[in-house]
């Protein structure tokens, strides 16, 4: 059975109001990664490699495109399992949301970066 619900989380220490508006899709959406196509460990080395490098460039906002894992079968949609988890555990992640209908709904995920400049 494919879920479809909604994932969302924030570290301590962000505030409301921001993960309000990450929720809502009301951020300046600076960078997409699209990870269609690629197997857990593609889109693992992946985000290891270009997520630190959006830091260093100060893109801090954006949306990491997974899918809704029509095509996983009866296991689930694992691509968006995988982002869920990896996003949970990066301590370079602020907070995440599901992404609103216009962005790609459940398929995509909205995420904000630490800033470590």
């Amino acid at each position: 059975m494919i879920e479809n619900n909604i994932i969302g989380s924030s570290k301590p220490g962000i505030q409301k109001k921001k993960f309000q508006k990450l929720k809502k899709g009301n951020i300046n959406i600076a960078f997409e990664i699209d990870l269609h196509g690629k197997t857990i460990i593609e889109s693992e080395n992946f985000l290891d490699l270009w997520l630190p490098k959006l830091q260093n460039e100060n893109k801090l906002s954006g949306i990491i495109i997974h899918g809704k894992g029509y095509g996983s079968g009866l296991e689930g949609p694992k691509l968006k399992n995988f982002v869920d988890q990896y996003l949970q555990y990066n301590s370079n992640i602020l907070a995440y949301h599901s992404a609103q209908q216009r962005d790609g709904g459940t398929g995509a995920v909205y995420i904000l970066l630490k800033n470590i400049n």
